[in-house]
């Protein structure tokens, strides 16, 4: 079941963080968006809309009737919608280290970080790196709904508040550690713990949001007149203060989450539009497979560059975002959709039966 303006939501973060990304690759240095300097934060953004959308679809069967028969579906459910990508992405940027296709490959394809990219445990923590470098987070999502029964019960229980503290606490520690790349929580690295913290303090917060969605003075704080539009301006505020107010800018999230589930008239008109819609069912694909894109296109216009050829770079730009779109369609009809089906007919030995409906994240 899709909720139109959250699967926006979703499609507006993917195509920042791409966006984000572009002038990481030296080559692209002159297109760099001051706008999107700190949308490394996204990321943040899809823990937290994971954590809500998978308690909007999964909550009363996972933790209301909880049991290993739900947990065990819960868990081929979520795997049946990451792995997939998640093992055709890393298999692809494996062939891009052997074959030096877009050069600048670090990475010890070693049986560690192999065996570990593979079971999509690679940003635990222990020193594995993400073969495909913007899977760390996927990784780390692994280990939330791992984890989910326990964070859901603690979220509906009556210590609720103090949890919530603890999370924006995590976060803070997380931001205070001098481990951000771009910014004080752009904490993303393989040997440390706190990448993980930052995933489970996100996805957790998604889950309390999710608790106060249906209660009355949530809607009465949030789903009115004018509230979407409000909480946009109290995020853009927020990302105009020093890199500092990072924790402040995610402790907002939950209100354009919540603006987006209560799915009004402002929220349908940004988030619900075709394009964005769009955009929101193909993310995930996005957010894997840009900087793979990204990396060819910059070889590609270097190439150029020797060859005389240095006043169509905006070409190459145009080129790279209209090959991410097209790739990146084909990969969630070809890849996401039929992966999915794939693994839910091989849970059910294989027995023909039409899919159960689930929420999309």
């Amino acid at each position: 079941m899709r909720i139109s303006s959250l699967t926006g939501l979703r499609g507006v973060a993917a195509v920042s963080v791409l966006l984000y990304h572009i002038p990481h690759n030296p080559t692209f240095e002159a297109f760099r968006l001051p706008l999107f300097s700190r949308a490394y934060l996204a990321v943040d953004l899809f823990f937290i809309l994971s954590g809500f959308v998978i308690s909007f679809g999964y909550h009363d069967r996972v933790v209301n009737h909880l049991g290993r028969s739900s947990y065990v579906d819960f868990l081929v459910n979520r795997m049946a919608r990451v792995w997939p990508l998640h093992l055709i992405v890393t298999l692809v940027f494996m062939a891009r280290i052997i074959l030096n296709v877009s050069g600048n490959q670090a990475i010890a394809l070693d049986l560690p970080n192999v065996a570990t990219n593979i079971l999509m445990i690679q940003s635990w923590g222990w020193g594995t790196e993400p073969i495909a470098g913007n899977s760390w987070s996927v990784s780390t999502e692994v280990a939330a709904y791992l984890l989910y029964p326990l964070i859901a019960i603690f979220a509906f229980s009556r210590w609720a508040w103090a949890q919530g503290l603890l999370y924006i606490g995590i976060l803070a520690l997380v931001a205070s550690s001098g481990l951000g790349a771009s910014g004080p929580l752009d904490v993303n690295d393989s040997d440390t713990v706190l990448t993980l913290l930052r995933c489970l303090a996100g996805f957790s917060l998604g889950v309390l949001t999710y608790r106060c969605a249906e209660r009355p003075w949530c809607k009465r704080l949030v789903d009115r007149t004018g509230g979407f539009a409000i909480v946009c301006g109290l995020m853009a505020l927020a990302l105009l203060l020093p890199g500092k107010a990072d924790v402040l800018v995610v402790c907002l999230m939950p209100l354009l989450v919540l603006s987006c589930y209560y799915n009004g008239a402002a929220a349908r008109a940004v988030m619900a539009n075709p394009i964005s819609f769009h955009l929101g069912l193909i993310s995930y694909s996005i957010y894997l497979w840009h900087p793979l894109v990204r990396d060819v296109a910059a070889r590609a216009m270097g190439v150029a560059h020797k060859h005389g050829m240095t006043s169509i770079d905006g070409l190459f730009v145009v080129g790279m975002l209209v090959s991410t779109w097209l790739l990146c369609w084909a990969s969630y009809a070809l890849i996401e959709v039929r992966g999915h089906r794939l693994i839910k007919w091989l849970q059910r030995g294989g027995r023909s039966r039409k899919p159960a409906r689930e929420a999309t994240v």
